[in-house]
This record gives C-alpha cells, sequence and structure tokens, in this order.
C-alpha cells in the first residue's frame, strides 16, 4: 500500500494550446477528429538536471541528452466550437520549463513536437503536424493529477527518444540561432533568474 506521503497531487496551470488533428488510430472512429492538446505547467514535475543556454542545450538536444520532462494525462472527450466531437490531452512541465519556451521560441517548437511524439507513442496514433495555436490558454478543465514519487522519476521520456526523435532533430537542425534577435534571446535566461528549483536528475513522460 502506498502511503499517503508518497503521492504528489499536481495542480497544473493553464499555459497555451495546440489544435491539431488524429490522421492514424487504431480506433478507426478517431480518424480526422480534432485534438487539442493543453500545454500547462505545475512545479512539481521534474525538469532538466542542466538550466536552459541555448548555446549549450541545443547541441545536446540533437544529441538526445537533453528534454523537458512531460506528464500526460489520460484521453479526454470533448467538443470543439462547431459541437463536433474532439478529443483533449494535458501535457504538463515544470513551471521553470515553460517560463524558458515563453522566452525561446525555439525550444517551445520543440517542446510542442515532444508533446506530439508522446501522445503518439503513448496512445497508438498519429498527429496532423500542420498544427495551429489558438488563442486560448486551455481547452477545457485541465487534469488534476496524483501520482507517486517513483512515477515522477519514471524514465518513460527516454524511452521515447529512443524509438522517435527524427522529427525533433530534424527541427533543431532547422532552427538557426545566429540573427541578432536570436542571440538576444539566448541571454535572457540568465536575466530572468529563472533557474527554480533544484533538478530532477533524469526527465520522463508519465501517462496518467
Amino acid at each position: 500500500m502506498i502511503e499517503e506521503q508518497d503521492k504528489i497531487k499536481l495542480d497544473p496551470k493553464p499555459g497555451f494550446v495546440i489544435k491539431t488533428k488524429i490522421l492514424e488510430s487504431k480506433e478507426t472512429s478517431q480518424i480526422s477528429t480534432k485534438a487539442f492538446i493543453n500545454v500547462c505547467h505545475d512545479p512539481q514535475v521534474p525538469r532538466p538536471s542542466d538550466e536552459f543556454e541555448p548555446e549549450v542545450v541545443f547541441p545536446l538536444i540533437i544529441e538526445n541528452q537533453w528534454e523537458i520532462p512531460i506528464v500526460l494525462s489520460s484521453v479526454k472527450e470533448s467538443k470543439d466550437k462547431k459541437g463536433f466531437p474532439s478529443l483533449v490531452y494535458d501535457c504538463c512541465i515544470n513551471d521553470a520549463c515553460f517560463r524558458w519556451c515563453q522566452i525561446s521560441k525555439d525550444l517551445r517548437l520543440i517542446l510542442i513536437e515532444w508533446c506530439i511524439e508522446s501522445i503518439e507513442l503513448i496512445n497508438s496514433v498519429t498527429l496532423e503536424r500542420d498544427y495551429s495555436v489558438p488563442k486560448m490558454l486551455s481547452k477545457g478543465e485541465l487534469t488534476r493529477t496524483e501520482l507517486t514519487k517513483e512515477e515522477l522519476s519514471d524514465l518513460g521520456f527516454k524511452k521515447l527518444h529512443d524509438l522517435q526523435q527524427d522529427e525533433t532533430l530534424g527541427l533543431v537542425e532547422e532552427l538557426k540561432l545566429g540573427s541578432d534577435e536570436e542571440q538576444e534571446e539566448e541571454n535572457l535566461p540568465s536575466l530572468f533568474n529563472i533557474g527554480g528549483e533544484s533538478a530532477a536528475k533524469k526527465p520522463m513522460i508519465e501517462e496518467l
């Protein structure tokens, strides 16, 4: 029996929404269904052991040595604004990681790809990569999850990247960080002092 003190209850805060659709699924009724991904955040979700410094982190991502831990909710049924059925997934990350993605548009793009990949792997679906980001903080109510410390330290995200890293690596290689504007972005993390709490040593994805 799991002791009560070993359980951690997340209370995610809304961030932004990714709107896409399901292209392939074992459940044929899901094909062509709209899918919404709530990217949300909670300080209790683990974070990478290394701080986000673009000149250091992006090469590590290419080498599959740095990633943002994601807690993935179970799929939820909903409706779009026209009343048609849709599916909703919550991808919860650490607060500091969310701030990093607000500062760096390149890291935000990579995070979106990681969220899509995690949903595809765990739910055995293929999502449309031609997504949009509607002007909304969340689609419906965010899932409040309860999990153990062991579940939070699971290494599922490493498994994800072992299986599906090609698209992420291709995305990283396409990103150009040489412009003056992007160079300014690289300096922002230290100015904002977004180091935050101590990091978990290993990243993960946990389905709840």
